[in-house]
């Protein structure tokens, strides 16, 4: 005959009626409690309830006056029940609490325990059809990928949902920076019952608790009455973001407001399309976020952020913010340096008659205006063109120069070099490097311009085009 022996642990839960009940009770610790609750109670039976994870027999409550009162599984049973403690059937209590809930707010809806895989006391999940809402009491650990994968799930039932966390952690901390606060929620014990509290931990506020019974379930969410000081009235995720480090430069292009490109909301601020060029980094296109207090960047100019600069990813990957809070117009030779704009070419005869005065300024009085350009200009004197003579004395561009046509060729493939493919940008930067040896051999001559120009001119020319093709960009975006 094989010896059993007995269950002497301290069992603090139990489920009344049978063993597949899921209505819970906390044995009260104290002699004189248990003496009151058996006059109010005389014909309950108790048993390890198998949403409790317990073995199903019936227990008998045990009174003591020199240690703590408890439940105990009768002579002989065999119980591998891993949760025995006061916290032990906090799950049922929450279901209960929750199903007390919804009906007094006169709402329709499915309480449900979850078994994640350590008990059924791992989540409790509440469904709302009528608002479309769900929230999930997460009572065990959960990883980010679980999380998300549920969330995930909720989506396709819900238009959203609130998470109530038993334990403060990682996922706690990034739903307050994803959207300024969580929810986490405890149980006290008071007689025989465990009641519930829902807390709001918010960035800048202390953790402040409220029972149940004093929240609201919307359509918007579980609100306690802190929250809806703290919560906006909508949905307003804040995105991941992250540091720019060493800080970056950008142009804004012409006509750069932006109204419905943005992935996510980047609140009341100016918003701008730009080319932006971080400090060891190619130049890309992107949108950038300004504050409204400052004076917006107009298009012609390059400006610097010195620090403070961040991207911003949407969720899901859908796109892209740079983020500044200060920054600074740059000159027009530390614009140059950029790589982000070059002083405007003086027009030649490819473009019509155009008379150059003293002091640097341009006349164009017929053909196209360098200010018309796509790419980003300067509104500065262009003190560093060497074509731009200091006396006074008008002179006639001579015929079949094209030095400005390659200048104005070489802006437009500057900044798409960083951001081509090896092969395209070898071809780039020879077309560039050769064109500007040449410019640079006849600033004081006149002698080959007409017969090397056009060679260079042409070499820029298919450069471009193939930057364009490499880059899937049209005429215009460059």
């Amino acid at each position: 005959m094989t010896f059993v022996p007995l269950d002497h642990r301290r069992v603090q839960t139990a489920v009344i009626g049978d063993k597949h009940s899921g209505d819970p009770v906390i044995l009260p610790m104290d002699h004189h409690e248990l003496d009151h609750w058996r006059k109010l109670h005389p014909d309950h039976t108790y048993w390890c309830g198998l949403q409790l994870g317990g073995c199903g027999g019936e227990l008998s409550d045990r009174r003591y006056t020199d240690k703590v009162c408890h439940f105990a599984h009768h002579p002989n049973a065999v119980c591998h029940r891993t949760a025995n403690g006061e916290s032990s059937a906090d799950h049922l209590f929450i279901k209960r609490g929750m199903e007390r809930f919804l009906a007094r707010q006169g709402l329709r809806g499915k309480v449900s325990t979850r078994d994640l895989g350590t008990g059924p006391g791992d989540a409790v999940d509440v469904f709302v059809p009528s608002a479309r809402r769900r929230v999930r009491f997460q009572l065990g650990a959960l990883d980010h990928l679980a999380w998300r994968r549920t969330a995930e799930e909720f989506a396709q039932d819900a238009d959203g949902a609130d998470w109530v966390f038993a334990q403060d952690g990682p996922l706690t901390h990034e739903l307050q920076y994803r959207q300024g606060y969580a929810l986490r929620v405890r149980l006290h014990t008071h007689g025989g019952e465990r009641r519930v509290d829902i807390g709001v931990a918010a960035q800048g506020h202390p953790l402040h608790w409220t029972p149940l019974e004093e929240c609201t379930l919307t359509p918007t969410g579980l609100l306690t009455p802190p929250l809806k000081t703290i919560r906006p009235p909508y949905d307003c995720h804040r995105a991941a973001s992250f540091p720019v480090q060493g800080g970056l430069v950008f142009a804004p292009l012409q006509g750069s407001g932006v109204s419905e490109e943005a992935p996510f909301d980047v609140g009341k601020r100016h918003l701008i399309a730009a080319y932006v060029k971080p400090v060891d980094s190619p130049v890309v296109r992107a949108l950038v976020s300004l504050p409204t207090d400052a004076d917006a960047p107009s298009a012609g100019h390059v400006y610097h952020v010195p620090d403070g600069a961040r991207v911003l990813v949407a969720d899901g990957g859908t796109g892209w913010v740079v983020t500044a809070e200060r920054y600074i117009r740059l000159n027009a030779n530390e614009a140059q340096r950029t790589g982000l704009w070059s002083p405007s070419p003086a027009p030649t005869g490819d473009y019509g008659r155009t008379s150059v005065r003293a002091r640097g300024h341009i006349d164009a009085t017929t053909g196209a205006s360098a200010a018309n350009s796509v790419r980003p200009t300067a509104d500065t004197e262009p003190a560093a063109d060497a074509q731009v003579p200091t006396g006074g004395a008008e002179q006639q561009p001579v015929p079949g120069d094209h030095r400005g046509r390659a200048r104005d060729l070489i802006s437009q493939l500057r900044p798409l070099e960083g951001a081509l493919g090896e092969a395209v940008r070898k071809q780039v930067t020879r077309a560039i490097n050769g064109a500007e040896l040449w410019l640079a051999a006849v600033t004081n001559t006149q002698s080959g311009v007409s017969n090397e120009g056009g060679r260079h001119v042409r070499q820029l020319d298919l450069a471009l085009r193939t930057a364009r093709r490499d880059l899937k960009l049209d005429e215009y975006s460059t």
